[in-house]
């Protein structure tokens, strides 16, 4: 995983003034699971970004798509919370909490008050280790996929980049979309979702960036609380 990748990425949401120096600290839990961090306490917000190695490039032939529609899932439900108690709980603590795919990578993004540190960092751990994936939440985005591919199938534009990449790759899954076809996204199935995350969701191929009010000390438990149980390791990428 390119660590500067998502250095750069969280280090734009760092609350620290511009004009002064940036201290980017490594903070190492009990459990071993590592994080960048720049503790500022000037604002009482706390930024995290996550990243995954392997993004829509492990979408198996006739999957394309699955990492996309995984990012739009996590947070439609987890642990004992259905969808709806989900995003009402993330939403009276003025949490957010976003996933998302690309081609390389597949992230996460978390933003809270200081005050509601805790709960958002449970929240999270619970997307990423306990999805329901639910019939309702399924079936909405699903259909929300469905319905920006077919606007994008009538975009000249976009229509013209998906060919360009179909020249410049090839056979290789660059040339695909993330957001796969009308085909590949009807087809999959609830058992895609959980094998997806199974196998991409580990902790060896996990990096996170942490930027705000919160320091090292407090930063390190957290790390094991939100990320402990995912699986020690990751499915290989063949691409």
């Amino acid at each position: 995983m390119n660590r500067l990748f998502v250095l750069v990425a969280f280090l734009t949401l760092a609350v620290a003034p511009a004009a002064n120096a940036v201290d980017i600290e490594r903070v190492v839990s009990p459990g071993g699971i590592e994080a960048w961090l720049v503790y500022d306490p000037a604002v009482p917000v706390i930024s995290m970004d996550v990243a995954w190695r392997g993004g829509s490039v492990t979408d198996a032939e006739g999957k394309e798509g699955l990492a996309n529609m995984v990012s739009g899932l996590l947070d439609e439900g987890a642990g004992d919370l259905d969808s709806e108690a989900f995003q009402r709980r993330v939403q009276d603590l003025a949490i957010a909490i976003q996933f998302s795919a690309g081609y390389d990578n597949f992230g996460g993004d978390l933003k809270t008050l200081s005050a509601n540190r805790d709960e958002a960092f449970r929240l999270f751990g619970l997307a990423i280790t306990a999805p329901r994936f639910d019939a309702e939440p399924v079936d909405r985005v699903r259909g929300q996929i469905l319905a920006a591919l077919a606007r994008e199938g009538e975009s000249a534009r976009r229509v013209a980049g998906l060919r360009w990449r179909a020249l410049v790759f090839g056979d290789h899954a660059y040339a695909r979309p993330v957001r796969g076809s009308a085909e590949s996204v009807a087809a999959l199935t609830d058992r895609d979702l959980r094998d997806f995350v199974a196998a991409r969701l580990a902790r060896d191929n996990l990096v996170v960036a942490v930027a705000g009010d919160i320091d090292a000390a407090t930063l390190a438990p957290l790390l094991d609380r939100t990320f402990g149980a995912l699986p020690e390791k990751s499915a290989g990428i063949a691409v």
